[in-house]
This record gives C-alpha cells, structure tokens and sequence, in this order.
C-alpha cells in the first residue's frame, strides 16, 4: 500500500452505551473515536500475539462481573 492509499475501512456496529462513551473518551482524550478504535484494536491483536487465547478468559470474566454489577 503506497502512502497516498487509505487503509481498509471495517465498518462496526457498537451498543449504544459503548458507543456514548467511546463519544466522551474521544472528547476528553483529544483523540477521534476511530484513532481509539484502532489503538485498541491494535492492543487486543499485540495481547492476543503474546498471550494466546487466554486473553477471552479474561475478558470474559470482566463482562460477566460488568453484567453483575461488580465493575
């Protein structure tokens, strides 16, 4: 890809929630939704790359706990 070409686009759809604080994370931060998008995206692939499948275990647990009101 020449640096005049754009990158793919993925198009994701967000629950209105994640999308009303990725909102305010953008605001707060100085950074656009999609710069955060990528970065964390780009976290989840560094992550995935050191430690495997184990990570879905993780993030699992937190959603759960999210669900239950812990987090």
């Amino acid at each position: 890809m020449s640096s005049k070409e754009k990158p793919p686009r993925l198009t994701v759809y967000l629950p209105d929630l994640a999308k009303s604080e990725l909102e305010q994370m953008a605001n707060q931060t100085g950074l656009s939704q999609s710069q955060l998008v990528v970065m964390a995206t780009l976290g989840l692939l560094a992550n995935y790359k050191a430690r495997g499948n184990g990570i879905f275990t993780e993030l699992l647990k937190m959603e759960s706990k999210k669900e239950e009101g812990i987090l």
